[in-house]
């Protein structure tokens, strides 16, 4: 359903009326509460998929949660929603290999559901959303829910079959374009044990909270006062500091200590980012709608006008039509001299287990695709070799039938059919690399905790760009570092601290498979020294180098 590109054609915030509306009907359907932001900002997003079909996606604080195709239809969770809720809807366990067949647009076939004593059957009806996680019995975890789809069958008439057979018909799954609209990430894993007991300790507290609700409604009918909780009474001690107050010195403690003249001009909404929120105390939030400037455009507005003088100037942006962009600070201000540090966060803090990081283990393998399959009759289209295997198989082949010529192979049609070499005889380089060439290249990566991930045609990689911002400043860009389990704060830490420049990441980035780091200057060297030294990276998976400052001789 989402294999393919979408068109947003309508992206509207929802009033607070239809968020109760949709959040009702989302317990309607799975009987329970949900672990849900319910003060998050609600949009719906209206979005016509590859083949035409039109449904809405609902997300929270730009999350996608949940979508539908009609508002009087089943409503569907995301992955990113089952992530936080992993039992909320009925979840089918399958064989971890069952993934890729699903992320390549099949449907789920009941053979490659696990029917244990272990993972139990949930009972479901025929129609209604059913979530798919996946066992991978090396690390002995449970991953995900990874997937998302619609019933075919009852759970009775699955069992009734003996399961087999399409049992779900698959609308949604990790690493699709709908995930790609997210916030992107990989799923969480669980122990056997940690998976079957999920969520009992959470059914008895609601169960808790269910009689507590109504032991308060029994002694309000009777007119007896409540009993102030303890959050209450903490509140009547301690007063809230006012939320402009807080916006005021965030603000003013990111101009300060995280703001520096030459990332002029900036965009409005990255200083907002990068220097205002990155400044929150820690257990703090900061939330604009609940100031009376209601916007931060407004709150700059008026900031310059409590003292004497301007302190920010914000002027239209060139480059991108209707934006504003940060266009002069002046330093000398008595509001912004005055300015001292509290609790403000103006130093971002690297976690403190980094030097334990285990870099995932990548190990290169061939698929064998149909015109190779002649070579390997032992083996299945789409099974994995290594380079070695693959030597050896040939070189058993040629032995058996008495193709070997010295340091060359006479080739039999067996062998021009598939190397589509023209010459009678080939070098073994040669063949080998035109063998390989005729398989599909695959890259298995399996980090420390347990998670794996196939990837074919091309090999994960750190690429680094240059690039030229406003005066001829270069920056550099970092992509690709989430795939290899790289903490994204940590080695932001560890760059900033080590070359003395800044430092930013960002998500949503066009093209770009999880944040993008971006580095003031040139700092290529650092950054490979790095990855490669504290890290463990090895220098083949990583492109752009080239582009680093020449040393000097």
């Amino acid at each position: 359903m989402f294999k393919k590109p979408f068109a947003v054609k309508k992206n509207t915030n929802q009033r607070n009326s239809d968020s109760r509306k949709l959040f009702n009907r989302l317990k309607e359907e799975i009987d329970a509460e949900s672990n849900i932001d319910k003060k998050g900002q609600v949009a719906q997003v209206k979005l016509t998929n590859f083949d035409g079909n039109q449904m809405n996606v609902y997300t929270i604080d730009k999350v996608p949660q949940l979508f539908e195709f009609s508002e009087s239809g089943n409503i569907y969770p995301t992955v990113f929603y089952m992530w936080n809720n992993p039992k909320a809807f009925p979840v089918l366990v399958c064989h971890y290999p069952v993934l890729s067949y699903l992320e390549n647009g099949a449907d789920l076939m009941l053979p490659g559901v696990i029917r244990s004593e272990t993972f139990q059957l949930p009972t479901f009806r025929k129609g209604v959303p059913v979530a798919i996680a996946f066992h991978c019995t090396e690390t002995g975890t449970v991953c995900g829910p990874s997937a998302i789809g619609c019933s075919l069958m009852s759970s009775d008439e699955m069992v009734a079959c003996g399961f087999k057979g399409k049992g779900v018909q698959v609308l949604h799954v990790f690493r699709d374009e709908l995930w790609s609209f997210g916030p992107k990430g990989f799923p969480p894993s669980y122990s056997v044990a940690s998976w079957n007991t999920y969520g009992e300790e959470t059914d008895e507290s609601d169960e808790d909270e269910e009689e507590f609700e109504e032991k308060q409604d029994r002694e309000e009918s009777v007119g007896v006062p409540p009993k102030p909780t303890v959050n209450e009474i903490e509140e009547e001690i301690i007063p809230e500091e006012p939320m402009e107050n807080l916006l005021t010195r965030c603000f003013l403690a990111g101009l300060k200590y995280r703001f520096t003249r030459n990332m002029l001009p900036m965009d409005v909404g990255q200083f907002y980012t990068q220097c205002v929120l990155a400044c929150v105390p820690d257990g703090r939030k900061l939330d604009m709608k609940k100031t009376h400037f209601k916007k931060f455009a407004t709150f700059l507005e008026e900031i310059n006008d409590l003292g004497d003088e301007w302190i920010i100037k914000i002027v239209p942006s060139k480059q991108k039509k209707g934006a504003d962009v940060v266009g002069d600070v002046n330093f000398s201000n008595k509001l912004f001299r005055d300015f001292e540090v509290s609790d403000e966060c103006t130093v971002d803090k690297a976690p403190e287990d980094k030097s334990k990081f285990e870099a995932p283990v990548i190990s290169e393998y061939f698929a064998i695709t149909e015109p190779t399959l002649r070579l390997f009759p032992k083996f299945s289209k789409g099974d994995l070799m290594s380079a070695k295997e693959i030597r050896e198989m040939v070189t058993s082949y040629v032995n058996e039938n008495k193709l070997a010529a010295g340091k060359s192979v006479r080739l039999d049609p067996i062998l021009c059919s598939i190397t589509r070499i023209k010459s009678d005889t080939a070098p073994w380089a040669d063949l080998m690399k035109a063998i390989h060439g005729r398989m599909t290249a695959t890259w298995h990566i399996r980090w420390a905790d347990g998670r794996e991930l196939v990837r074919k045609i091309s090999p994960p990689l750190v690429e680094f760009k240059i690039e030229n911002r406003a005066g001829n400043k270069k920056v550099t860009l970092i992509n690709g570092l989430a795939m290899f389990g790289i903490d994204i704060r940590t080695i932001c830490h560890q760059i900033q601290t080590g070359v003395a420049t800044s430092v930013t990441s960002q998500w949503e980035v066009a093209g770009v498979e999880g944040p993008q780091v971006l580095v003031q200057g040139n700092q290529i060297h650092f950054v490979v020294d790095l990855l490669i030294k504290s890290y463990g990276i090895d220098k083949k998976f990583m492109k752009g180098t080239e582009l680093a400052v020449k040393k000097k001789k």
